[in-house]
């Protein structure tokens, strides 16, 4: 016998069927957890268990409704994870990685909260192949405006290839809307084995108590090129007032003078990525021109090799060496970690789901 549906059940169930198909939530994340051995510390090695050597370990949700009219609105909450302890990175934060929501629509994507800057985007997703994980090259290059709090975001769509974006920071400092404020933001092309994009941000370093200090001013050049059997990387930055280029370990010292974060710099950095299979070899090379009086400069040499065991599981290891000169102290590190020598060796598992 064939069962009639009332008429008011049937557009319930029409209803919340369009709904479901129309928006959306998903949980996501990445563990990673391995071995590092740093060397070259003043108090000698140390073998640890840790977390976010490749990437940083990390959870959230994210998802998106649709309005109508080519417009949804959408949201992100991320936080980080030491996934070898269980508590959380970014000062010990909930969601410190990314806090957001916001609109997209064909006039772009418009959001707001906690963000990576377009800097620190370029930097990830342009500049370095190892996206900032394995030798960071944020030891070295770009080493400052990475996320910004009370921020708003503008991301255009992409036309013919070319696509920009445009951030601008509240300092929120009462008496004072100049105070704390950044803003930044990047052009870019994109199309086929191609892409280049120039990025730039700006912070003012004032504050409620502290006036007329000097700006942070950084801009960086990245293009990378996908031949085919490999691809290649490259990134120029210019760091320039005070906070521009803060040291990544300031309580490291390698038994000389303590070093001094510059307020005047240029980073270089080349990458090589090469797929053979499940496998991929990856190489990297940063160099820190310290123009400063005390010329501390730095370079940092990576290889890294990282083996696919399915499309969301792969094993790596690596090999970093920062050579420091004139004092300088910068130490190998991870995503989570600023490490505590200048050598690093480092083997793990990382997930995603």
């Amino acid at each position: 016998m064939t069962q009639r549906i009332p008429a008011a059940a049937a557009l319930a169930l029409i209803f919340c069927g369009s709904a479901a198909a129309q928006s959306n939530v998903a949980f996501y994340g990445v563990m990673d957890v391995g071995i590092s051995q740093d060397r070259g510390g003043v108090a000698g090695s140390a073998t640890r268990l840790t977390s976010g050597m490749a990437t940083q370990s990390r959870w959230g949700w994210r998802g998106s409704d649709y309005l109508g009219g080519g417009m949804a609105a959408f949201f992100v909450l991320e936080g980080g994870i030491h996934a070898d302890n269980g508590s959380s990175t970014q000062s010990n934060t909930l969601f410190g990685r990314n806090s957001a929501v916001g609109l997209r629509g064909n006039f772009g994507a418009v959001s707001l909260g906690l963000q990576d800057t377009p800097l620190f985007t370029t930097l990830n997703t342009v500049v370095d192949p190892l996206r900032n994980g394995i030798a960071r090259s944020n030891n070295l290059m770009a080493a400052t405006a990475f996320r910004a709090s009370n921020s708003i975001l503008y991301r255009s769509n992409a036309v013919n290839g070319f696509s920009a974006d445009a951030m601008l920071v509240a300092g929120e400092v009462a008496g004072d809307n100049a105070a704390g404020r950044a803003m930044g933001g990047s052009v870019g092309y994109s199309n086929g084995p191609l892409t280049v994009r120039l990025a730039y941000h700006h912070r003012n370093n004032d504050t409620a108590s502290l006036l007329n200090t000097e700006s942070a001013r950084n801009t960086l050049l990245g293009a990378n090129y996908d031949f085919g059997a490999a691809k290649a990387y490259f990134g120029f930055g210019v760091d320039k007032g005070l906070n521009s280029s803060t040291l990544n370990n300031a309580a490291a010292t390698f038994g000389g003078k303590a070093p001094t974060a510059s307020t005047d710099s240029n980073s270089l950095q080349l990458g090589l990525s090469v797929p053979l299979g499940a496998s991929t070899v990856v190489a990297s090379y940063v160099r820190k021109n310290d123009k400063g009086a005390l010329n501390q400069d730095a370079q940092q040499f990576a290889l890294a090799y990282m083996y696919a065991l399915s499309k969301r599981t792969d094993v790596y290891t690596s090999y970093a060496l920062i050579r420091n000169q004139n004092g300088a102290a910068y130490t190998e590190g991870n995503s989570e970690e600023p490490g505590t020598g200048n050598k690093q060796f480092t083997a793990g598992l990382r997930h995603r789901f």
